[in-house]
């Protein structure tokens, strides 16, 4: 019979590559660690780790076992979490970076403070939230996918059995640091007249930017690159998943940004945007889920919260209104 603080430890060890540094986050010794890891082979009959000259990694079937693991492990906090919060609902999210989810989140949250919801959110990159889902540490997953990405993400959801649902769809969007020389030109332009400024991707080579995460699925070949947007001759100077620092840099430096028409509010506090002028220019917002997986109430509720937060509203009502609400 498996034990689960043997898989705990299972799970800590593949997750840090390193046996002295698992007993360090388990507050434990290494003897202790490799006894356990040792038994948990010797009773599964497989190898999970391969012992490299600076560490561990996990084998093919070690890899399999650590999905299984997590579910275990994780489903195991949950019943801990029933049993001493009075059977209150639970809800795991990973994300992509966002200030519009962030708002709403916490909208949701206030709006149901006396019915003693319980979350924990997790942000990340695109890949790492599609794996949290698929290894059971979230139960759900928001992220932003570019049109020209959908392909290759579409397959790595079918390989990892899992499904995405789209709520929305945005145009990509340029957004100027205020001391990048386009900023000036975009306060003084026209807004009333569609298409009245445009950035082009030679411009946009001379420029360094500031993005969440990487264009991680986009593989595209020399045939699909033409008129295609591509982060590929860009100068991506800061990576980070703190919108925070997303917000102070744009408002600071001369540092870009390329994300969502109108999931991003803090940007748009600063200035409108240009909407880029290239093929599959769409990103798509919505959220990965293991496929053939139930929802619970709690979900059911948060999705249809945020299905109404965007339902009605075009892309150009948006603009306006947020337009609207930086002139007050």
């Amino acid at each position: 019979m498996l034990d689960l603080k043997q898989l705990k430890y299972f799970i800590v060890c593949a997750e840090t590559g390193s046996i002295s540094e698992a007993a360090r986050l388990l507050y434990t010794t290494q003897p202790s660690v490799s006894k356990a890891i040792k038994a948990l082979e010797n009773d599964m009959g497989i190898v999970l780790f391969d012992r490299m000259p600076r560490g561990i990694v996990l084998t093919a079937q070690g890899r399999e076992a650590y999905r299984y693991a997590c579910r275990i492990v994780n489903d195991s906090r949950k019943l801990e979490e029933m049993s001493h919060q009075n059977m209150v609902k639970y809800l795991r999210i990973s994300l992509n970076p966002s200030s519009w989810f962030t708002n709403q989140f916490v909208e949701f949250y206030k709006k149901n403070y006396e019915k003693n919801y319980h979350f924990e959110v997790y942000t990340a990159g695109v890949r790492t939230v599609m794996e949290r889902v698929r290894d059971y540490l979230s139960d759900i997953g928001f992220v932003y996918v570019m049109e020209q990405q959908k392909k290759e993400f579409q397959y790595e959801l079918t390989k990892n059995r899992l499904v995405f649902q789209v709520m929305q769809e945005s145009t990509a969007t340029f957004y100027p640091g205020k001391q990048n020389p386009l900023y000036q030109d975009l306060e003084e332009m026209d807004h009333s007249k569609e298409n009245a400024f445009t950035v082009t991707m030679e411009q946009m080579k001379s420029m360094r930017f500031i993005q969440n995460y990487r264009d991680e699925f986009l593989e595209l070949n020399e045939k699909e690159k033409r008129g295609t947007f591509s982060w590929e001759n860009l100068d991506l100077a800061v990576i980070t998943n703190s919108d925070y620092i997303m917000e102070k840099m744009l408002q600071e430096t001369e540092l870009s940004n390329i994300s969502g028409s109108y999931l991003s509010d803090h940007k748009k506090a600063m200035n409108q945007g240009i909407p880029l002028d290239f093929k599959k220019n769409k990103i798509f917002f919505g959220y990965i889920r293991r496929k053939n997986d139930e929802t619970d109430e709690l979900m059911d509720e948060f999705l249809e919260f945020l299905a109404e937060k965007l339902k009605g509203k075009t892309v150009n009502e948006r603009t306006e209104e947020d337009r609207n609400q930086r002139d007050r």
